[in-house]
């Protein structure tokens, strides 16, 4: 069956409510050929292989690689890439007899499947060469068999390469003498964190070829990424040649993109349906009618939720039909047999994570599902190009999920295909990651300062604040006096100390390396874990030891963390007014965050519906980090409140598009960068500021890269947010999964109204509203990472008293007291709270802690119904030492009851009726409160 005639299937099928936003038919690509003379030997055994000819680009970079040249091939999947190394690598071995060869892959599954291949093809020309993998998982019996038995071709991974062949380098010391070739496969994976790790340990392994007198060339194979040359450049401190005329054919295919519906929930909800049921009927679709079939989807539990679902599909139907599902976790054993059924054709279909997208051979595949665009254009073509069978056509579905991305490429289709995939960065001079390699490399051979031309220019900056704390020794040669700093570095992570959760009662962890940032946000006592689809309770947690402790949970919620956040800039690297406006600047530095979790919320899972919201006192946590921020002019707060739109929640509106859409330019996934909007901040002159930071300490690049692309990051938020056809904001545009204000305030209208005055389009008047409108979908909006809080106690006398002179300097006149006379008229007398709350908030910019400002502020809120806003004026006047203050406690009590949280409301009032214990009516609204609670849980049924 042709792929027409499969979407008219499924297009007639009874579930179909026009899902198909897009069909997009690519064309079939005839291959181009070239020539490059290699050994008899080698041609004989490409023709036992069926290849008569090689595609140009396998034919130039040979030729290069021969020629003495490092090289990067950024080619399309199942292009043959591999065949770029394998062949010289031969050519060289077969001339030289002690030359050796290391292939380095991000996945063991890959060193497993390229070993085989290197293998067969060596025993398909009768040659005598010893060839083998080193890899953790062996035991030492088989490492030390493979160390000492004179490997010439050795396949492994970043860790191995750490561990052993640079921590013990005098036992490699024949290798690495005769190392000629150093392969690095699916080179695109390393940006981020693990690019500056592996960029670090790959300089520690050129210092250590050089010493023992090899110079290796680089062959490094990436998917299609934006900067090929530039990242491979920066990834081995070298110049490198491109090779991308991609001479590989493919077939036809069609690409589809699929919307599920929208449909309504409770309280006149609209939300779109979860990808998880479309994305399994189309894949039982395509397996019943004779196509093989893989499913990538990015979660463990998703991919065995979906196999049993969809094996149950075809077993209902009668369909005969083996499918599999597959992920990281299975025994090699387990994935070997999985990838060789594929291959074979004995398994119809396969679901899996991105374990797959990378280039393990499983032959081609006649269809491709994509459940939930994963998060970059690269990965999305990596998988789409596992469907394609010689010449014949083939299909591709991307199934959206309801998040801002997703939405944004089914509104914008031909973007998919007409965009440059993202650049991968890497900021190779981590101070933080690079002091941890310094030490490594001071171990395995003393510094110097020459090693200068290897590590970059903090070279002698780290070297000298190592040799402070004592961590380095020696003069002309620094040695280092640290056992163990070679076990304490992650190549692909930044904490070497991660957390670790346990089940009450058990020994064995349910997992491992949590970084700092995720237990502090998400195993805090009563968070709700879920592994392999089973939920715990956070029962205890440990900072001090790293340990998290849980036990399973019965209840069906899930919670969701409130988190404060601050950020300070600390040094301004560069700034810039915006091209577009030159009322606004953008700036670049460095930056500390410091967050804290004051509490959570409960949802019930599937309705959403709030359970209940719970207090916490947890310690901030800290992040010294680089990040990029848009200093706003005054001139658009009154711009936006002229149409009784609120300025505060459009910023943070835009703080929540600018991230969801980080990925459309960088190689990033949303959870590597986070937010921070804010009204007003000192370190900026007193301006309201938008901050995007990155979200690893001391910066991994992609705020950087953030500040050299912001105009274009700001055209496509605005894009995101105008084209979503949703009124007052919805996850697909500007709401935020991970926002720790549980996305509020949030205001569509004005971040659309901001947006186009800073982009210099014409200007965006929102639609009358009543105030009283207003004001509800403010309380009920469901955001980002934060809204900047007042200064914290702790800081100096000089930087509070710096902050004060610049707001004196901005204000001019108006005392706080002034306005906060002001507020009160305006709420008593005019009953205009609006008003009221923008002098309240005059106040206290000029006082951050004016308890009189605070507390009538409260008030306010409690008036105009917005509770958690009401509840953190409370919680700060408590926070600054009004604990003895009666009123505080009762109206924080009224807050927790409006917001259904009974136990939370009697506990205030008790601690009300402790300090005023014959106040009547603080007792009845206890009572009331207690009778409810009888009432629905009595004590005898």
């Amino acid at each position: 069956m042709d792929m027409s005639g499969i979407i008219k299937i499924i297009s007639s099928s009874r579930g179909y409510e026009g899902q198909i936003v897009h069909v997009e038919n690519i064309l079939p690509r005839d291959a181009e050929f070239g020539s490059v003379e290699l050994k008899p030997l080698i041609q004989y055994a490409l023709a036992e292989k069926g290849i008569k000819e090689l595609y140009t680009h396998q034919a130039d970079a040979i030729k290069e690689v021969l020629d003495g040249k490092d090289v990067v091939l950024s080619t399309s999947t199942a292009s043959g890439k591999s065949l770029c190394y394998m062949l010289p690598i031969f050519e060289t071995l077969m001339e030289d007899p002690n030359a050796t060869a290391l292939y380095i892959s991000p996945l063991n599954a890959l060193v497993n499947d390229q070993l085989e291949s290197f293998e067969k093809f060596r025993d398909s020309m009768g040659l005598d060469l010893n060839i083998n993998k080193f890899i953790g998982t062996m035991p030492p019996e088989e490492k030390s068999a493979v160390k000492y038995g004179n490997p010439r071709i050795l396949f492994t991974n970043p860790e191995m390469v750490h561990l052993s062949f640079l921590q013990w380098k005098q036992q490699w010391k024949k290798f690495l003498s005769n190392l000629k070739y150093i392969v690095l496969d699916e080179s695109h994976t390393y940006s981020g964190v693990t690019g500056i790790n592996m960029a670090n340990l790959l300089r520690r392994l050129n210092r250590i070829c050089d010493h023992y007198g090899s110079s290796p060339q680089y062959i490094c194979c990436t998917a299609t990424i934006g900067n090929p040359m530039e990242h491979t450049s920066a990834l081995i401190g070298r110049d490198v040649t491109l090779i991308d005329n991609d001479g590989s054919g493919r077939g036809a295919q069609k690409f589809m993109f699929w919307n599920p519906p929208l449909y309504s929930r409770s309280k006149n909800f609209t939300v779109r349906k979860a990808s998880f049921g479309d994305t399994v009927n189309i894949f039982t679709t395509f397996v019943q009618n004779d196509l093989q079939t893989i499913v990538f989807t990015r979660a463990r539990q998703k991919v065995e939720k979906m196999f049993v679902e969809a094996r149950n599909q075809l077993e209902s139907r009668g369909v005969q039909k083996t499918i599999s599902s597959y992920r990281g976790g299975y025994y090699g054993d387990e994935r070997e047999a999985i990838e060789k059924g594929l291959s074979r054709g004995e398994i119809a279909g396969v679901i899996s994570t991105t374990a797959l997208e990378l280039g393990i051979d499983i032959g081609g595949l006649d269809a491709c599902v994509i459940d939930g665009f994963p998060g970059t254009l690269m990965s999305a073509r990596q998988q789409a190009g596992r469907a394609g069978r010689g010449s014949s056509e083939s299909i591709v579905v991307l199934v959206a999920d309801s998040n801002a991305l997703d939405q944004y490429y089914m509104r914008n289709p031909g973007e998919f295909f007409v965009k440059e995939c993202e650049r991968a960065v890497i900021n190779v001079s981590n101070r933080n990651i690079q002091a941890d390699h310094l030490l490594c490399a001071a171990k395995e051979l003393p510094l110097r300062d020459e090693d200068e031309r290897y590590f970059g220019k903090e070279f002698k900056r780290i070297v000298a604040a190592l040799e402070e704390e004592g961590l380095l020794e020696g003069g002309f040669e620094k040695r280092s006096l640290d056992g163990g700093t070679h076990m304490r570095v992650h190549i692909r992570g930044t904490e070497s100390n991660g957390y670790t959760i346990f089940e009450k009662g058990s020994r064995k962890p349910l997992e491992k390396d949590i970084d700092r940032l995720r237990a502090y946000r998400e195993g805090f006592k009563g968070a709700i874990y879920i592994n392999k689809g089973t939920p715990y309770c956070v029962t205890k947690l440990d900072h001090e030891k790293r340990i998290i402790q849980v036990e399973k949970a019965r209840d069906a919620y899930y919670t969701r963390a409130q988190v404060t956040s601050d950020i300070a800039v600390r040094d301004v690297i560069d700034s810039k007014p915006l091209s577009t406006f030159d009322g606004v600047s953008v700036g670049f530095g460095y930056v500390e965050v410091i967050q804290q979790v004051t509490g959570y919320r409960k949802l019930q899972l599937r309705s959403e519906n709030e359970l209940g919201r719970f207090e916490l006192d947890m310690p901030e946590f800290s992040l010294e980090t680089e990040a990029l921020w848009l200093e706003l002019p005054d001139g658009l707060v009154g711009l936006v409140e002229e149409h009784d739109r609120d300025f505060n929640g459009g910023i943070h509106a835009i703080e929540h598009a600018l991230i969801a859409m980080y990925p459309l330019h960088l190689l990033a996934d949303r959870n590597d960068v986070g937010g921070v909007s804010t009204p007003e901040h000192g370190d900026i002159g007193n301006r309201s500021g938008i901050f995007i930071y990155d979200g690893h300490a001391g910066g991994v690049g992609y705020a950087e890269a953030g500040y050299a692309k912001i105009d274009e990051m700001l055209e496509v938020t605005l894009k995101a947010i105008e084209g979503c056809p949703c009124k007052g904001g919805c996850p697909s545009c500007i709401q935020s999964p991970k926002c720790g204000n549980n996305n509020e305030p949030l205001d569509k209208d004005a971040a659309i109204m901001i947006l186009r005055k800073m982009l210099g389009k014409p200007a965006y008047i929102p639609q009358r509203v009543h105030l009283s409108e207003v004001a509800k979908q403010r309380s009920s909006a469901v955001s980002g990472s934060g809204i900047s809080r007042p200064a914290k106690a702790g800081d100096s006398p000089a930087e509070a008293l710096n902050r004060a002179k610049r707001k004196l300097k901005k204000q001019g006149s108006g005392s706080a007291g002034e306005w906060v006379k002001l507020g009160i008229a305006a709420g008593r007398d005019e009953k205009d709270h609006k008003k009221a709350c923008y002098c309240f908030d005059k106040a206290l910019q000029l006082e951050p802690d004016n308890v009189t400002a605070l507390f009538n502020k409260g008030i306010t809120y409690i008036q105009m119904k917005m509770y958690p806003l009401a509840l953190e004026c409370f919680n700060r006047l408590l926070n600054i030492g009004y604990r003895d203050n009666v009123k505080v406690w009762k109206c924080k009590g009224d807050c927790l009851r409006m917001l259904d949280n009974r136990a939370g409301a009697i506990e205030c009032y008790n601690e009300a009726l402790r300090l005023k214990p014959d106040d009547v009516k603080i007792k009845q609204a206890r009572d009331s409160l207690r009778a409810m609670d009888r009432a629905l849980y009595p004590d005898d049924l």
